[in-house]
C-alpha cells in the first residue's frame, strides 16, 4: 500500500477539499444537526475508502497471462538448438528460431505452416496439438534435400488462456543412414560375393581332386583363384567406400579445393595403369586453379573411377579425353558438359538446385568404346549394373564405379550427366559449384 505524501495531492484535489470545507462550515451554521449527520456519513465513506485500499486488486498471475500474447513466447524459441516452431490455433506461424529459418528458408511470421511444410502426417499432429492437447512424434523424409531424415516432436502449449503447439525438429539423418547403409552393406556383400566365393570353392575342390597331381592344370587353376580372389578384394574395398560416402550424403562439404590440380594429379598416376592396356590419357585443363566447393579426396576418386570406367570400354590405341573448365549457371554447365554430339542418347542422372548466381565447373571424361544403347542410360549410377552383364560379355569390374561417383556428386550438391552413341563412344560428365575466389593479404613484418 502507497503512503500518501502533501506534496504528492494535485492541486485540484486542494481546492475541492476547500470547497468541501466551506460547506460543511455553511451547514452547520444553517442547521446544526444536517450537519452532524453529513459529517458522520462522510466519516462512513472515508472509513469505507481505506478499507478498501487495504486490499489487493490487482490482476492475479494467472489472470495477468491472459493478456499476454504468444509473440511474446517466441524469443524463448531461440535458446533450442534444434529448428523451433510455435503456430497458434489457425496453423499460423506466431514464432520460430534462426536455426528453423535458415533450414526451412522463410522469414515472415505469420506465414500458414502448409507455406513450409506439406507433409501430412506433421500437419495433422500439429492440428490435434492445438485442438486436443495431444503430443506426438513424427518422422518424414526429405527426398528434395539429398534425402534428409527428420523426427519432428509436436506438444501442445497453452499460454494464458490461448492454445498453440510447438514443433522441434531432430536431424535423423546419421542414424537413418548408419542403419541402411549396414542393412545395405550386408545385402549387396552377400549378393555379390555369392558368385567368386563359390568359383574359390569349386576351384579349390578340382586343386584337392582331379588336379592334385597334375602340374600344369594345379597352376592354371591357381591363377583363376587369385583373378577370384582379386575381384573380392576389389568388391570390399568398393563397397567399403560407398558405405563410408553415405554415410556423410546428407553434409554437403564446405572445402574448397582446387579441381585443376586434382585432376591432374590423378591422370598422372592412372598413365602407367592405361598405357598397360594400349591407352593413352589426353588431359585438357587450365594452367590456373579451378577451385571448387569439395572434399579433395572424394573429387579424386570421382576423377579416377570415371577415367577406370574409360579405359576399360577403350580398345589398345584409343585416347580417352579428359577435360575441365569453368562454366557458368547450371542449365550453360549441363549444356557445354554433357551436349557434344547431336545424334546422342543422354539423360541427366543427377540434377542439383539452381541457387541464383551460383558458377560450376565441369569435368567431362570422354572414351571412344563401343557406346551405350539408350535403353541402358536410367540405370547407370545403379549398384552392380553393368552393361556386359546385360549383354552376355562380363568384363570383371565390381559394379560399383558409378554408384560411388553418384553419390559423391550427391553429396556435393553437384550433377552428374551421361552421352553415348554406339559406335561412337560416351561421355561422362560431372559438375560442381564454383569456390569464390579468395582475397590474400599480404603482410610485411616489420624486422
Amino acid at each position: 500500500m502507497k503512503t500518501l505524501r502533501l506534496e504528492s495531492i494535485p492541486g485540484t484535489a486542494w481546492a475541492a477539499g476547500l470547497v468541501a470545507a466551506a460547506c460543511a462550515l455553511a451547514a452547520l451554521l444553517a442547521n446544526a444537526s444536517v450537519a452532524t449527520l453529513m459529517a458522520a456519513a462522510a466519516g462512513a465513506c472515508l472509513w469505507a475508502w481505506s478499507e478498501i485500499r487495504r486490499r489487493d486488486f490487482s490482476p492475479s498471475a494467472e489472470a495477468r497471462t491472459e493478456f499476454v500474447s504468444l509473440a511474446e513466447f517466441a524469443p524463448l524459441l531461440e535458446a533450442l538448438p534444434d529448428p523451433a516452431l510455435l503456430i497458434d490455433h489457425a496453423n499460423r506461424i506466431v514464432g520460430s528460431n534462426a536455426a528453423a529459418r535458415k533450414q526451412m528458408r522463410f522469414e515472415a511470421r505469420g506465414q500458414y505452416l502448409t507455406s513450409i511444410l506439406r507433409h501430412p502426417d506433421l500437419l495433422e499432429a500439429a492440428q490435434s496439438a492445438v485442438t486436443e492437447g495431444a503430443t506426438r512424434a513424427v518422422e518424414y523424409a526429405t527426398p528434395t534435400d539429398a534425402n534428409r531424415f527428420t523426427r519432428c516432436y509436436v506438444a501442445p502449449v497453452k499460454w494464458g488462456g490461448k492454445h498453440a503447439a510447438m514443433l522441434v525438429f531432430h536431424d535423423e539423418s546419421a542414424r537413418v543412414s548408419t542403419e541402411r547403409m549396414r542393412a545395405d552393406f550386408l545385402a549387396n556383400a552377400s549378393h555379390e560375393l555369392r558368385t567368386p566365393l563359390a568359383s574359390l570353392t569349386l576351384l579349390i575342390e578340382t586343386i584337392a581332386g582331379p588336379a592334385r597331381d597334375d602340374v600344369k592344370e594345379r597352376d592354371r587353376f591357381l591363377g583363376m583363384m587369385q583373378v577370384q580372389a582379386e575381384r573380392m578384394r576389389r568388391l570390399i574395398d568398393d563397397l567399403l567406400s560407398l558405405s563410408r560416402i553415405e554415410l556423410d550424403e546428407h553434409v554437403p562439404p564446405s572445402d574448397r579445393a582446387d579441381l585443376a590440380g586434382v585432376a591432374r594429379e590423378v591422370v598422372d598416376s592412372m598413365t602407367a595403369v592405361a598405357a598397360e592396356r594400349g591407352v593413352a590419357l589426353k588431359l585438357i585443363a587450365p594452367s590456373s586453379p579451378a577451385y571448387v566447393v569439395g572434399e579433395r579426396f572424394q573429387l579424386a576418386q570421382i576423377i579416377q573411377n570415371l577415367i577406370d570406367n574409360a579405359v576399360k570400354y577403350s580398345k589398345s590405341g584409343d585416347v580417352v579425353t579428359i577435360e575441365l573448365a569453368a562454366a557458368g549457371e547450371r542449365d550453360d554447365a549441363a549444356a557445354q558438359a554433357g551436349r557434344r554430339w547431336e545424334e546422342a542418347g543422354r539423360i541427366a542422372l543427377l540434377t542439383p538446385a539452381a541457387p541464383a548466381g551460383s558458377a560450376y565447373t565441369y569435368v567431362r571424361v570422354e572414351d571412344r568404346g563401343p557406346g551405350i544403347a539408350r535403353r541402358f542410360l536410367p540405370r547407370l549410377g545403379e549398384r552392380f549394373f553393368r552393361v556386359e552383364r546385360e549383354l552376355g560379355d562380363e568384363r570383371g569390374g565390381t559394379g560399383l564405379g558409378l554408384a560411388i561417383v553418384k553419390h559423391i556428386i550427391n553429396r556435393h550438391r553437384g550433377g552428374f550427366l551421361v552421352e553415348s552413341q554406339p559406335g561412337l563412344g560416351s561421355a561422362f560428365a560431372v559438375y560442381i559449384e564454383s569456390a569464390p575466389d579468395e582475397v590474400h593479404t599480404s603482410v610485411t613484418k616489420t624486422p
